[in-house]
């Protein structure tokens, strides 16, 4: 940090430095896997400034710029799923980001509710038909949707409403809201839109399930990674939700296993009065707002330290 900041740079531009070049060094250490699945696998995520959320050209400039900082095929630029991003997404997309006369548009989603997951997708679409390149092989991307975050949010609610119909519903939404998003990606990607899109290369923006660990007590801690099992998707594991998985979790292809129960608990939790694009807005201002915080926390104590060791050495 006093390296670079003595070289000049702000500290803001000696965070990204430091970012980029540990991105660089994981990058290398995918990168096999990336060339030996054709792209399927092996990514890493690069998250652009939280404070671009609700800055259409700005995150486009940042996700060009961080992408060809990085110059890896396998990064992932990792937006939060605002309206204005989705905006950047199509338009980057649409654009290309040319590396090495290879065109790479990576992007990550965050998503909390089935109504911006649609959005999302239909973007990515629009993206790549708009895409002027022929070969669409190189164009990559997921879509992460939040679980046990969005289910501790919707059971403070289902309590608050207090009837034993709401309080039976505790620890279902999340899951039911799953299973949907899983109907509504394979829905998107077949049929003759998708088809014509395929035929050139395009590959399917695949779903990724994060916060897959319990965070509530009284449910089973492997609840939620057996809940989510399905093909084309990807898991994230904390070190102990891998662990207990790997004890006792149970591997069985479960996202499409009961569709229409998944179906009358999302629209049970609605006739209730709670409404998911609401949770889903909610949800996304708390993490946005937390993901703020842990990046000025960051650049602050970035700076506490280049004050430190820059007073050290002027008295030394």
């Amino acid at each position: 940090v006093s390296e670079l900041v003595g070289a000049g740079k702000d500290i803001e531009s000696a965070y990204w430095e430091l970012v980029v070049k540990d991105i660089q060094d994981t990058c290398k250490l995918l990168e096999p896997i990336y060339n030996e699945t054709d792209g399927e696998d092996g990514h890493v995520s690069l998250a652009v400034s939280p404070k671009l959320a609700n800055d259409t050209n700005g995150t486009i400039e940042a996700a060009k710029w961080l992408h060809n900082m990085v110059g890896s095929p396998c990064v992932y630029m990792k937006i939060p799923a605002t309206d204005e991003s989705i905006s950047s997404m199509k338009e980057v997309i649409s654009l290309g980001i040319s590396v090495n006369a290879t065109v790479i548009c990576i992007f990550e989603q965050l998503i909390f509710c089935l109504p911006k997951y649609e959005a999302v997708i239909d973007a990515y679409l629009d993206g790549l038909e708009s895409c002027g390149m022929t070969d669409l092989s190189k164009v990559s991307s997921v879509t992460t949707f939040y679980i046990s975050r969005v289910d501790v949010t919707l059971d403070k609610k289902l309590e608050q409403i207090g009837t034993t119909e709401a309080l039976d519903l505790k620890g279902k939404g999340v899951v039911a809201q799953a299973v949907l998003a899983y109907q509504l990606y394979q829905k998107k990607f077949s049929g003759p839109r998708w088809e014509r899109l395929e035929n050139r290369g395009a590959k399917k923006q695949r779903l990724m399930w994060a916060s897959t660990n319990v965070k509530n007590p009284s449910y089973p801690d492997t609840f939620y990674v057996n809940s989510v099992i399905g093909r084309d998707t990807i898991s994230t594991f904390s070190v102990q939700a891998l662990q207990a998985f790997m004890d006792h979790g149970i591997l069985s292809r479960t996202l499409d296993a009961k569709v229409s129960e998944a179906q009358d608990i999302y629209n049970a939790i609605e006739k209730l009065g709670i409404d998911w694009s609401s949770v889903g807005l909610e949800l996304e201002h708390e993490v946005l707002d937390s993901f703020t915080k842990s990046f000025d926390n960051v650049l602050e104590c970035m700076q506490k330290k280049a004050m430190n060791i820059y007073s050290f050495q002027k008295h030394v």
